[in-house]
């Protein structure tokens, strides 16, 4: 989905950001949870205090729902058919199926597009369907349903067409598919408008009286349950033999659910801890032959993107594979993204993951070029026209990277910021967020100097006459004031418990990590420990010096540490000296079939009595 453009940054590393930043000065503070409730889910489920107190934290305080939260299941998916427009559409797609018929995806070219664009694809085919797709260019389309795709796939003999993770709002585009003898049926988890389009069937838990329980679902997960629906339907209907396992199909959910930052809650626990698995391999040998059973285009693109751990985490997909796939987009052809991942053929797949490669490099120099000209922008601005939010615009900017341009100086200022394309007098804008203000209400605010707007509480797009720039940033700071905003003030920074190094073994780690994945909604524990020393001087590493290590001596053991992005704070008082306590969540560092405890530093400051 590109009105809500992949954000590039976890929420974790804006939480760590802003931590780096307020170290000193930030409160930190222990959450408070029921000690009745952290007992209770204690005894019954025979756990760790530590781990019922997380649970409780996450608002889990029934013993059988916190059983059902770690030990979820295929069964405990939600019935894709409570889903409003499942059945007819399921029923419409069986019969082409059934009749041999051609059936066009429509797409998008973020990676929740290319991914739900992939399974839907590979779905169809493994059934001996010939199936087709079609993802517009960012560049001559933009964002959403276009005509030209539909005719396009309608001159394939797609009489059915099916959109992801798009055309919620298409109801023009609707109206003149349904014209040519299109079926239609949108597939989509952004937010609609009052009115939906006039097709076959609309597919989202986000539209009026659908009763389907969970309403977080990326584009690419409500592909995967419209597969489940239509499999559900070949089956009770014996017409079809060797259907295929469905569950091989959700590492392509893995890869959009974390890319779009939808809650890691849910099924979407579910489907990313499954879909984690497929993206893994297990770096042993048998029989003198790796462990190895993911797709051959996932291979090329790990690694392409030097990737060598041999178990992926969310953090891999959201800073090494979904930048990857979203270049195609930003600066190539998303169509090669679908290509890659649909790829039978290892020389072609290393190919192609080759030409993905040197898109993301292009990438990352429009990226720094954008960046650097945007902080200049807001540096020599009228302190005023930033006071709430910043709204920035150019020529100069590429448009495949406004996004990514917008959540680094929402990182760097704290501040809701839109950046603006401005191309043959029409403006194209990113919006991002900060936590706790709902960007598609502001925008909903400053409706009157936009063309149009979309996206939901994190993230949004929208296009504007370049004339109407100034106004819609002055509308745009007053709806971020009406809110009374607290910017610039010391935060507090809420951590979940207080532990001693001594404390933290393979046990505890395997413990916590029954949590996992994390992501938003779920986000990773954090503890707090001091005092402590560090065995010798802090250790800089990255291209840039930019990454913190410290080692603490805890008994007869040796515990490392790595703060990402938090070199800075080497500079800032003498930790060799110092007693020093640290913010950080715990996990394993597995490599080349070793598995070693390693803490990951959030903050690091001078020993404090905690709460100040």
């Amino acid at each position: 989905m590109v009105l809500i453009l992949h954000l590039e940054r976890e929420k974790n590393r804006l939480n760590r950001t802003r931590t780096q930043k307020n170290s000193f000065n930030s409160k930190w503070t222990i959450r408070y949870a029921d000690e009745d409730k952290i007992n209770e889910l204690k005894n019954v489920l025979k756990i760790s205090k530590t781990l019922a107190r997380l649970l409780v934290l996450r608002n889990i305080i029934h013993p059988e729902e916190a059983k059902k939260f770690l030990c979820t299941t295929m069964e405990d998916m939600h019935d894709p058919f409570l889903m409003k427009g499942m059945d007819i559409a399921a029923d419409h797609i069986v019969a082409n199926i059934l009749d041999k018929k051609s059936i066009g995806i429509y797409g998008d070219f973020d990676v929740d597009g290319i991914a739900s664009t992939t399974l839907l694809f590979a779905f169809f085919t493994s059934l001996g369907i010939d199936a087709h797709y079609y993802i517009p260019s960012r560049f001559e389309e933009g964002y959403g349903l276009f005509m030209k795709g539909i005719n396009e796939l309608s001159s394939k003999q797609c009489s059915t067409i099916i959109t992801v993770d798009c055309g919620i709002s298409a109801h023009e585009v609707a109206e003149e598919a349904q014209n040519i003898g299109v079926d239609l049926i949108i597939t989509d988890h952004h937010r609609p408008s009052e009115k939906l389009p006039n097709c076959f069937s609309v597919i989202s838990p986000a539209q009026k009286e659908c009763s389907y329980p969970f309403k977080g679902l990326s584009g690419v997960g409500i592909a995967f349950k419209l597969a489940v629906a239509i499999r559900r339907r070949l089956y009770e209907s014996a017409s079809m033999k060797n259907l295929p396992n469905l569950k091989n199909f959700l590492d392509l959910v893995a890869l959009g659910t974390v890319a779009d930052l939808v809650p890691l809650v849910d099924e979407n626990r579910f489907f990313v801890k499954t879909g984690l698995e497929l993206l893994s391999y297990e770096d042993t040998f048998e029989n003198n032959s790796l462990k190895d059973s993911r797709r051959i285009g996932i291979k090329a693109l790990q690694d392409s993107a030097n990737l060598k751990s041999s178990i992926i985490s969310p953090r891999d997909i959201s800073f090494s594979m979904a930048p990857r796939i979203n270049s195609t987009g930003r600066v190539g052809n998303a169509k090669a993204a679908v290509e890659l991942l649909i790829c039978d053929d290892h020389s072609k797949a290393r190919s192609q993951a080759e030409k993905i490669e040197e898109w993301n490099r292009q990438r990352r120099e429009h990226q720094d070029l954008a960046i650097e000209d945007a902080i200049a922008q807001v540096e020599s601005s009228d302190p005023i026209s930033v006071e709430y939010g910043i709204v920035l615009s150019s020529e100069k900017w590429h448009p495949g990277v406004i996004g990514i341009v917008a959540s680094n100086i929402v990182e760097k200022y704290e501040k809701p910021t839109a950046i603006i394309h401005i191309h043959d007098s029409k403006g194209k804008g990113s919006v991002r967020s900060i936590e706790g203000i709902d960007i598609y209400n502001i925008l909903a605010q400053c409706s009157e100097s936009l063309l149009q707007f979309g996206g939901h509480k994190g993230a949004a797009g929208l296009t504007i006459k370049p004339e109407k720039i100034d106004l819609f940033r002055s509308s745009f700071n007053d709806a971020l004031k009406k809110l009374q905003l607290t910017i610039g003030e010391d935060s507090i920074f809420w951590v979940d418990e207080k532990v001693d190094l001594t404390e933290i073994n393979d046990s505890f780690v395997e413990e916590v990590e029954r949590l996992s994945p994390y992501g938003s909604e779920n986000e990773k524990p954090i503890f707090v420990s001091g005092p402590l020393s560090i065995i010798g001087s802090p250790i800089l590493v990255g291209s840039k010096k930019e990454h913190l290590k410290l080692d603490f001596q805890v008994g007869d053991e040796r515990i490392n540490s790595i703060g990402f992005g938090l070199g800075v704070l080497s500079q800032e008082f003498d930790m060799e000296k110092e007693k020093i306590e640290i913010a950080f969540s715990v996990g394993f560092n597995k490599w080349r079939g070793k598995t070693k405890l390693q803490l990951e530093l959030l903050a690091v400051r001078p020993f404090r009595t905690l709460s100040s």
